[in-house]
């Protein structure tokens, strides 16, 4: 067996997440954001949710030769820092780069794969038949090297990206569908915390909305998903015919909107929920490297901010 380049794996990656095609926000940086010579090596792949210090020191503590993460370098600049500035972000660059970690981000594309990712994890750990997309989001994809797409992703069930007027490109990064047979609100606590396990810190302890114990028995047949800070989409879950909405985290408001509009608002930790697809994505590159017979291994890395 062979290792291969971390410029291949950075490839069947960014292929696979169609990272050229999926809009984002103009704060994401998908793809790779430190790159390393094009021979590097890679033995061993850690993911993670963030890019933070914390997580680039482990991953060098692990001798990792590159590190794949949900939420990228920045989330305050709109581009990657110069190792030379005196941003505070700048300082994971300089790590990164000094270790000869490369560092990968799969944002959205994280989001919206439809079998890796984190609303997909979702969905499948509850058990829900999936009746369709939902959740727009708007944006450009982030401008990609054409060496790193190698054919096209081996996954065809993708949601549809379509231009707008103003010329950005929008996708549903949700997914909604149906309990196999109605579950009441404990029942659902109960699969979410065995779905996320330790990921979930006490902060994030999956909360219902609205609260009122006497509703702790309501039957919910109907739900829309979408990791992350989704929880005010709650007019839109209501547009959609669905008794629950399943979100990380939302705005005090979103707790109103639940009980005027007579919708279930299940939040269970912005971080928690997308580590689903960190972990997947590990899996996921165990079963290429076996596949194209790599010696090299992936692992995630846990690594929870209470929010």
């Amino acid at each position: 067996m062979q290792s291969p380049s971390v410029y291949e794996v950075m490839a069947a990656l960014c292929t696979e997440y169609r990272v050229h095609e999926i809009p984002d926000s103009s704060r994401a940086w998908n793809g790779p954001q430190v790159i390393p010579d094009s021979d590097t090596i890679c033995n061993k792949v850690m993911t993670a949710t963030d890019a933070s210090l914390e997580v680039i020191h482990r991953a060098i503590d692990e001798g990792a030769d590159l590190l794949v993460v949900h939420h990228g370098l920045t989330w305050t600049l709109g581009a990657i820092p110069l190792p030379s500035s005196n941003e505070v972000e700048a300082e994971r660059v300089r790590v990164a780069i000094a270790n000869n970690l490369a560092i990968l981000a799969l944002h959205l594309p994280m989001d919206a794969h439809p079998i890796l990712g984190n609303n997909a994890v979702l969905a499948d750990g509850l058990g829900i038949q999936r009746d369709g997309t939902w959740f727009a989001s708007k944006g450009l994809p982030s401008p990609l090297d054409s060496s790193l797409i190698q054919g096209s992703s081996m996954t065809t069930e993708w949601p549809q990206i379509d231009t707008l007027e103003d010329g950005r490109l929008t996708m549903e990064i949700g997914l909604h569908g149906r309990f196999s047979t109605s579950m009441n609100r404990n029942e659902i606590k109960k699969r979410i915390r065995h779905i996320l396990g330790k990921e979930q810190t006490e902060p994030e302890i999956t909360r219902i909305f609205p609260e009122d114990r006497g509703m702790e028995s309501d039957e919910i047949e109907t739900i829309a998903i979408c990791s992350g800070a989704a929880g005010g989409a709650v007019i839109d879950a209501k547009e959609l015919g669905v008794d629950a909405l399943l979100s990380g985290e939302g705005p005090f408001q979103s707790a109103i909107l639940a009980q005027e509009a007579a919708i279930s608002l299940i939040l269970a930790g912005h971080h928690a929920t997308e580590t689903v697809g960190p972990r997947a994505t590990a899996d996921w590159l165990n079963r290429i490297a076996e596949a194209n017979g790599w010696s090299m291994s992936a692992h995630f890395i846990s690594a929870p901010i209470g929010l």
